[in-house]
């Protein structure tokens, strides 16, 4: 007879634990322990007696979950950056401080990309319309804006990074 899932997960609750464990996890470790039911549900549903055993296939499926978990998290941190305090004084966009205030983040930007930057961000322009006003394409304009995108988050984690360390 089979057992049911009440009954596996108090039998493999230690097992959870232990994987929290072995993988750093001190913070929001309820939420973890959580996600590590859902595993070993989904592992519980999915099994195949004929495959190997279940406790291999629950501990593979539960790390597995974890580790996936945990890394979407660092790239969602890596990609969203907090700021503690906003600056009293606004940035001015008009005329010539626009390109005396970004010319530091956008040196290192090919012409094309900085003409995104330039239209797209500072005017407010559309992709469609500065495609049209370039003669190229949407999409030409869409990898001006990606790559621009990665070269300027690549500049402010370097300054803030140098800020962190100045500190």
């Amino acid at each position: 007879m089979k057992p049911t899932f009440e009954e596996v997960l108090d039998q493999y609750t230690p097992m959870i634990h232990h994987i929290i464990n072995t993988l750093n996890i001190y913070k929001e470790k309820d939420r973890y322990v959580h996600e590590a039911s859902i595993a070993l549900w989904e592992a519980f549903c999915s099994q195949d007696c004929r495959k190997g055993s279940f406790t291999s296939y629950a501990y593979s499926s539960i790390r597995g979950k974890l580790l996936n978990l945990l890394k979407k998290e660092v790239r969602w941190e890596n990609t969203h950056t907090f700021v503690e305090e906003l600056p009293e004084e606004g940035f001015d966009f008009s005329g010539d401080a626009a390109d005396v205030g970004l010319e530091d983040y956008t040196r290192h930007l090919t012409d094309k990309q900085k003409k995104w930057v330039a239209e797209c961000i500072i005017k407010g322009k559309r992709m469609e319309e500065v495609a049209v006003q370039e003669g190229v394409t949407v999409s030409a304009v869409k990898s001006w804006r990606a790559e621009a995108l990665k070269k300027l988050r690549r500049k402010v984690m370097r300054c803030n990074d140098k800020i962190i360390l100045n500190s």
